[in-house]
């Protein structure tokens, strides 16, 4: 995962100024040492993601083509918008849309509940797969092995009921996996609540993630967890129909 995390953070170096970049811009922007950047812009060339422009370097067709076969980020918030604001307003917490962002998951939107206390907007915050529903929502759509894999990195506890073994993170990914709904229990921040569910794109991959989440003395509260679990999934299917 180191690899890849590294790759991202190339890509994102080069992608971050206007026009092409040097070694030296992209090894400065990345904070990687000068060897490794070399090392991954000569694989990432061979891949077609990177192309060389007089000695400079810019993302390459080779990328742009892959993620145009996709839902473009901006597309899919537009999809995705009015329907997280009916699900926030149907809940009463906010529900936000996250997808896979390298070893982490990023938060690209917001609906924001109107209710007196609220938890954390994480709009443009990268957080951890293992702790919030929508990111072990979209862990369930991975193999068994590349699971394997990300938790061989290590997992992070952030509060005393933080997943951090391969068996606990397996539980729950079965347990999405039958149910088709995420649930966690103040796992990534103290006294906070998720549930998630997968948005899938036409041909049926994993895009981005629904994740309604609010503090543990109201959510779920009175209401029934098959109630949440319905309204969340519905809605990432909603979000999922309007893709195709």
């Amino acid at each position: 995962m180191q690899a890849i995390e590294r790759t991202f953070t190339v890509l994102r170096a080069i992608a971050s100024r206007t026009g092409t970049s040097t070694l030296a811009d992209i090894t400065k922007e990345s904070g990687l040492p000068k060897s490794t950047v070399l090392r991954l812009l000569i694989a990432l060339e061979d891949q077609g993601a990177v192309q060389t422009v007089g000695g400079r370097y810019a993302i390459g067709p080779g990328l742009t083509a892959l993620s145009q076969q996709g839902a473009p980020v901006s597309a899919l918030k537009e999809v995705a918008r009015p329907h997280l604001v009916e699900l926030a307003e149907f809940l009463q917490e906010n529900v936000s849309l996250m997808i896979p962002d390298g070893d982490a998951t990023l938060y690209i939107d917001t609906a924001v509940s109107e209710s007196s206390v609220m938890v954390q907007d994480w709009t443009g915050e990268r957080l951890p797969y293992h702790g919030s529903a929508g990111g072990l929502a979209l862990l369930s759509s991975w193999t068994d092995g590349e699971i394997a894999d990300h938790a061989a990195t290590g997992l992070e506890a952030y509060t005393p009921t933080t997943v951090t073994t391969l068996a606990e993170l397996m539980a729950k990914v079965d347990h999405t996996r039958r149910t088709g709904v995420a649930l966690t229990h103040q796992e990534f921040s103290d006294e906070v609540n998720g549930f998630g569910a997968v948005v899938t794109g036409p041909d049926g991959e994993s895009l981005a993630a629904v994740n309604a989440y609010g503090p543990d003395y109201r959510f779920p509260g009175d209401r029934q967890v098959a109630e949440i679990s319905t309204a969340v999934f519905n809605t990432a299917c909603v979000i999922s129909d309007r893709l195709v």
